[in-house]
């Protein structure tokens, strides 16, 4: 910007040029040098500066008649011309940035078959711009070895137009053809003036080799060459070719044929020099993505090739394309799109991402197709870190919680519970605590096993989060049913959750000043948590590593032609061993005693066994208490749920209990005997009293009595507001059996 001001107020033709001008050179041949430049007014837009002097010494004379003959001639196989000047008996021919074949050759770190399929696309351009010349421009160039350059695109093109004379014969064109062959593979030299033996060359380029060196090469038409050479079997005819083409002409093709290109495409991307890639296809992918009907098959060679541009390259050209891609109608380029969020979400910014694009995933939360659902929980992960307060610790929450407890796909429940063990770094520590124990609980409860695994797995995992406290009262608590769950893979994970949560519990007791550093994660926040602390005991290590996995797989995935969606059921990746579902009427039996609990919300889960007399007064001196909404953890969503018949005198005398049902598939204990009646009575054993009568008439006739009361909560009409008042009534009575 200084440098378009001050040419304002000055005279000087350099202040004045738009392009800028080099002081140093990286190549010089026959007096013209080669410098590096750049356009004033967009530094980033690359170009290169040929210069030399005009005197008799110098190259200027050909350098100016050059730049004459590309000013007038435009072919995408002619170097383009961009500006010229001359100054101070200098001249400067502005053109496309590129570099010499033979310094582009002797640079280039080429693998495997590389440079066949770099030589085979520069001869095609190379042929096809003398078919231009002879055919179209009536000219032969006379000077074709040292005039060709190579831009950054990979693309070669002809220059040097100053010998150029009126066409009579293509001999002198194909025969400089023939030497340049040689070259490539066998060196570059310039004392080389006449054919040699093939040496290294290709044996499918020998036959055009012999071709155009021969005199005969007279009588030879480029076009029946190039033609030749792309039949099936000629040097031309190869994938790499073929794909440049295709792209060449790819607003000509129908879109069946544009979508068989890209579902192939990222199979063949290693056979391309990354300078083509970066600067050739991919420019052409964003292209026909934007102003096309590329289609979600685009998305795979977009991102691999993504990973050759630098930070400042990657945030010009890719984040856009990626925000428009976000807000794609279509399912499948959705889909994909989160699939592979893993391998550009990190150049994306925290503004990009709250501003541009969560607004847009987070509307998968709610779609009705379940691939879409599951792989928008779990791109969270990948994205958590860059959203703001509100995104993170309410809205997100609010899905997570709508979809871990009414969602009908049990794969989604699962992967729920899971994104929440690896996000929980990063929810804001004043509400951590209370919603992690509040999602994991719920999810102990859940009738299908691998997300009664991932829970334990993920409060295992998360434990330095919470207070010895919330251990004590809530945790261990939640644990302790499962170490009696069908299945034994729950059952063993339990009991290992359970031991570390008890030993964690026992060292506070036996060193409470421990305590602090005990504790020290639980308001702690950022990177430093889950995945990425060293405080997580070793007790907890194996939960902390199947956690860090990959995600459960059990959700189908989404058909290109949006078809129905079949339930699948397979292994969980993320354990060596996936727990089986247990058979159908265990399974049913399950879902059903835990229906309930499914469809509650996070803040109902801590239900307690017995509750004091006081929270059961205050209860009841509350007339309505509203239901906390099951899908938003912003109303209080902690807060227990009361129980109005609350309390029952101890018996006088022990009442038997009755034999319980047993189910199929249950972890079976064995049941105590049955013990005599005889053996409480303290009279009859010490002689006191005469021993009863063991008869099978008097055991039926024996009966036991029980005196208990029942504190119960009745409601009484009220005349002043024609309502009902809640009450205490105490019942006294004896229980026979």
């Amino acid at each position: 910007m200084t440098s378009v001001l001050s040419s304002l107020f000055t005279r000087d033709p350099k202040a004045h040029f738009a392009y800028d001008l080099p002081q140093t050179s990286f190549h010089t041949s026959k007096g013209i040098s080669m410098g590096r430049s750049f356009k004033k007014a967009e530094p980033t837009e690359k170009a290169t500066c040929f210069f030399a002097t005009l005197d008799q010494y110098g190259g200027g004379a050909n350098l100016k008649q050059q730049a004459q003959k590309l000013k007038t001639m435009r072919h995408p196989n002619v170097l383009t011309y961009l500006d010229s000047i001359e100054i101070e008996n200098t001249f400067y021919l502005i053109t496309e940035s590129c570099v010499p074949l033979s310094v582009y050759i002797s640079k280039s770190d080429f693998t495997g078959t590389q440079k066949e399929f770099v030589v085979s696309w520069g001869l095609f351009q190379l042929l096809s711009c003398l078919k231009f010349l002879h055919r179209e421009a009536k000219l032969s160039h006379e000077n074709l070895r040292r005039s060709i350059y190579v831009t950054d695109a990979g693309d070669w093109k002809v220059s040097g137009l100053e010998c150029a004379t009126a066409f009579t014969n293509p001999r002198n064109d194909l025969n400089a053809v023939a030497l340049l062959m040689w070259e490539l593979f066998n060196g570059f030299n310039d004392g080389l003036s006449k054919p040699e033996a093939p040496g290294k060359l290709p044996q499918r380029l020998r036959d055009l080799y012999k071709k155009t060196a021969m005199p005969s090469a007279a009588r030879l038409d480029t076009e029946e060459l190039l033609n030749e050479c792309r039949r099936s079997g000629g040097f031309f005819k190869n994938r790499f070719v073929d794909t440049l083409l295709f792209l060449e002409e790819f607003q000509l093709k129908d879109a069946h044929d544009k979508q068989a290109f890209f579902t192939h495409l990222k199979d063949h991307l290693s056979i391309f020099p990354d300078d083509v890639a970066k600067y050739k296809i991919l420019p052409q992918l964003i292209h026909s993505y934007e102003y096309g009907d590329a289609g979600s098959h685009i998305l795979v060679p977009l991102f691999k090739l993504g990973r050759l541009l630098d930070e400042d390259e990657y945030q010009r050209r890719i984040v856009p394309c990626l925000c428009k891609l976000f807000s794609s109608p279509d399912r499948m380029t959705r889909v994909k799109l989160l699939e592979k969020i893993d391998e550009f979400a990190s150049h994306l910014t925290p503004q990009v991402v709250n501003e541009k694009i969560y607004g847009n995933i987070a509307s998968g939360f709610l779609d009705t197709n379940p691939a879409v659902r599951e792989s928008t929980v779990k791109a969270m992960v990948s994205l958590a870190d860059k959203l703001n307060n509100h995104n993170l610790n309410t809205d997100l929450m609010k899905y997570l919680a709508k979809l871990q407890g009414s969602d009908d796909q049990p794969g989604i429940r699962t992967n729920t519970t899971i994104c929440l063990g690896k996000i929980g770094c990063y929810i804001d520590p004043s509400q951590r605590q209370r919603i992690l124990i509040s999602a994991f609980t719920r999810a102990l409860k859940d009738p299908f096993p691998p997300a009664r695994m991932a829970a334990v797995l993920a409060l295992s995992a998360t434990q330095q989060y919470y207070s010895l406290v919330e251990v004590a009262n809530r945790v261990v608590p939640a644990l302790a049913p499962l170490t009696c769950d069908p299945e034994k893979q729950v059952r063993d994970q339990s009991f290992k959750a359970l031991h570390g949560f008890i030993e964690k519990l026992e060292k506070a007791s036996e060193n409470p000043e421990m305590i602090p550093e005990l504790e020290a994660q639980v308001q702690a926040g950022g990177k430093s948590g889950l995945l990425s602390s060293d405080k997580v005991p070793q007790w907890a290590s194996w939960a902390l590593k199947s956690l860090s996995g990959k995600f459960y797989k059990g959700t189908p995935p989404l058909q290109s032609g949006g078809g129905g969606m079949q339930q699948q059921k397979e292994p969980q990746s993320s354990r060596e061993s996936t727990p089986k579902p247990p058979e159908e009427p265990v399974f049913a039996q399950r879902a059903a005693s835990e229906k309930s609990t499914i469809s509650d919300g996070w803040g109902d889960l801590g239900d307690e066994i017995e509750l004091e007399k006081e929270e059961v007064q205050s209860d009841l001196e509350k007339c309505e208490v509203d239901a906390n909404d099951e899908d938003d953890w912003s109303n209080d969503w902690e807060t227990e749920k009361k129980v109005s018949i609350v309390t029952m005198n101890k018996p006088t005398a022990s009442i038997p209990s009755a034999k319980t049902k047993s189910h199929h598939g249950v972890l079976k204990l064995n049941a105590s005997s049955k013990k005599p009646f005889s053996d409480d009575d303290l009279d009859s054993l010490l002689g006191i009293t005469p021993q009863p009568n063991h008869s099978v008439a008097s055991q039926n006739a024996r009966t036991n009595t029980a005196s208990c009361s029942f504190v119960v909560k009745v409601e009484k009409e009220d005349p002043r507001t024609d309502g009902t008042i809640p009450t205490l009534t105490q019942l006294d009575g004896t229980i026979s059996l």
